[in-house]
């Protein structure tokens, strides 16, 4: 599963387009390119992480095509077990960590500041960034891997779910189609 994820990314030689499109990078795509970082062994802000990704500088550079495959080769070898103990602990921290990401919790009818990296945020600010963290979430241990989605989006989903079938506009489900 985590090798189509990178097969996906092959599909973004653009990944500029998706962070340059931010004044100030979002926190879960941030976290995820500074675990990229990490695992790389590179320096630098969002910005500067995607220039090496791409070698472009802005999003209307010429495109690299040779420079992000070999981006991706060089991905696929690189696992947390040959990083230094204090790097191994920091990959896994910008993977996992609670960012500045606000949440609105019809629970407690309020804000939460804080919420834990997980896919879906991360897929909400870079379709690239998303296919990304799903491929460095992929090296880490099962037991310690961010989640999928956290509680409060799942429980507005089934809320919003809720509220839509009450007033008959939830789409119905796709008939099953036979196998010919």
């Amino acid at each position: 599963r985590a090798e189509a994820h990178l097969a996906e990314l092959e599909e973004f030689d653009e990944f500029n387009f998706y962070i340059s499109e931010y004044f100030d990078t979002p926190a879960p795509a941030e976290n995820v390119l500074e675990g990229l970082a990490i695992l790389m062994n590179w320096s630098g802000d969002s910005k500067q992480i995607v220039t090496k990704i791409t070698g472009q500088r802005h999003t209307e550079d010429k495109k690299y095509p040779s420079k992000f495959k070999a981006f991706l080769e060089d991905l696929k070898a690189r696992q947390p077990s040959q990083l230094p103990e204090a790097e191994k602990v920091r990959f896994e921290k910008k993977l996992t960590e609670s960012v500045q990401w606000q949440k609105y919790d019809h629970d407690s009818e309020g804000y939460v500041e804080r919420t834990a990296m997980n896919s879906y945020d991360v897929l909400k600010c870079s379709q690239a960034c998303f296919h990304l963290f799903e491929w460095m979430r992929s090296l880490l241990a099962e037991e310690v891997r961010p989640p999928r989605y956290v509680e409060i989006d799942i429980k507005a989903f089934r809320q919003k779910e809720k509220e839509l079938k009450e007033i008959g506009a939830w789409p119905s489900e796709p008939p099953l189609s036979s196998a010919a």
